[in-house]
C-alpha cells in the first residue's frame, strides 16, 4: 500500500521558474497573520489577513481548492496546463490592476506551496454588491450608479491593448463587484480561479474570443449558452443581469432555477436553443416591474439577442 504522501501532488512544482512576476510572487507566509474568515464561494474560503506590506497591512487571501489526491497521469497533466494559463493570466491582470487602481480590486500576490495556493488581493470591507441586496434590493439610482461605474471598469479592460485580443471578464454579479470605502465598484474575480477548478458549471478558458463556457448561467448571454465563440458583448448581458439582480435581489429567471432546480442548466440551455417564442423572455418589465421606464428601456437596450446589435 502506498504511503500518503505518495498519493498527493507536489502544487509548488507546477510553477515554472521566473513564471511569476517578481513583484506579485510571494514566497513565504512568515508576517503573514489569518485573521478572519469573510467568505467562501465554490473556489474556497477567503480570509482577511494581517500582511507585512507597509502599503496593504490588510489583505484578502483566497485560499483555493485544488485536487491534489490520487490524480492519474492525465490529471497531472491538465491540471499543468491550468496552472500555465493560470499564472500567464495572473500577470497581465496584475498589471491592469495596477494600469487602473479606480476600476479593478487590486492584486497583491499569490503564494504556491506544496499543498496550498493562496491568492491574495485588496481588502474590501464594504465587501460585495451581493451581500448588501440580501434583505432588500438597491434603490435605482444607487444602481444605475453602481451599473455606470461597472461599465466603466469593462470598457477599459475590453479596450486593454493586448495581443490576444479583446480581454472578457466572463462573469460580471453582484458577488463579483466589490465595494470601496466610500461604496464605489470594483471589479474582482476575472475569472482566474477558474483556471485551476473546473465543477459542472464552469468550464477553463482563454482570453481570446473563447468558444468554451465559462461564468454563471443565470448570467450567461446567449450565445455563450449556444456555445458560440463570444467576446465583449456577453459581458454586456451580464451586466443587463447584474442591473436586474440589483434592483430584485435575484438574477433573471429566478424562479426558474428555483422549480427546476437539478434540471435547471440543461434546461435553461434548451431554452436558449428554442423558438423565440418558447424562449424565456429578456426585458425590463417582466424582469424589473417596479423599475422607472428609463430603466426597463436600457435592460432592453443591453438585453439584445443578437449580440452584433448589442452595445
Amino acid at each position: 500500500m502506498q504511503g500518503t504522501n505518495s498519493r498527493q501532488f507536489d502544487l509548488e512544482c507546477l510553477v515554472q521558474e521566473n513564471s511569476i512576476g517578481k513583484a506579485i510572487r510571494i514566497s513565504s507566509l512568515d508576517g503573514w497573520s489569518k485573521v478572519e474568515q469573510v467568505g467562501e464561494g465554490r473556489y474556497g474560503k477567503v480570509w482577511r489577513y494581517d500582511t507585512p506590506i507597509e502599503e496593504t497591512p490588510v489583505a484578502a487571501g483566497k485560499l483555493l481548492k485544488v485536487q491534489l489526491w490520487d490524480l492519474n497521469e492525465k490529471q497531472k497533466s491538465d491540471l499543468k496546463a491550468r496552472v500555465h494559463n493560470f499564472i500567464a493570466e495572473l500577470n497581465i491582470l496584475f498589471k491592469i490592476s495596477r494600469t487602473s487602481r479606480e476600476h479593478f480590486v487590486q492584486f497583491i500576490g499569490c503564494y504556491f506551496g506544496c499543498e496550498k495556493f493562496i491568492l491574495f488581493t485588496e481588502y474590501m470591507e464594504n465587501g460585495s454588491i451581493r451581500r448588501h441586496i440580501i434583505e432588500k434590493p438597491l434603490d435605482e439610482v444607487t444602481a444605475l450608479k453602481y451599473t455606470f461605474q461597472a461599465n466603466q471598469g469593462l470598457k477599459f479592460l475590453h479596450q486593454y491593448p493586448y495581443k490576444e485580443g479583446r480581454i472578457v471578464h466572463r462573469d460580471i454579479k453582484c458577488d463579483n463587484l466589490l465595494l470601496t470605502r466610500n461604496f464605489d465598484v470594483k471589479l474582482a474575480d476575472f475569472g482566474l480561479a477558474r483556471d485551476l477548478v473546473v465543477d459542472s458549471e464552469l468550464y477553463t478558458m482563454s482570453l481570446s474570443a473563447p468558444s468554451d463556457f465559462a461564468g454563471t448561467f443565470a448570467f450567461a448571454a446567449p450565445e455563450v449558452l449556444l456555445g458560440r465563440p463570444y467576446g465583449r458583448r456577453a459581458d454586456i448581458w451580464s451586466l443587463g443581469c447584474t442591473l436586474v439582480e440589483m434592483l430584485t435581489s435575484h438574477p433573471p429567471h429566478a424562479n426558474f432555477w428555483e422549480k427546476h432546480k437539478e434540471q435547471a442548466q440543461f434546461l435553461f440551455i434548451e431554452q436558449a436553443r428554442a423558438e423565440s417564442s418558447n424562449q424565456l423572455h429578456y426585458n425590463g418589465h417582466e424582469l424589473a416591474p417596479n423599475a422607472s421606464e428609463l430603466v426597463q428601456r436600457l435592460l432592453n437596450c443591453l438585453f439584445t439577442k443578437n449580440e452584433a446589435n448589442r452595445p
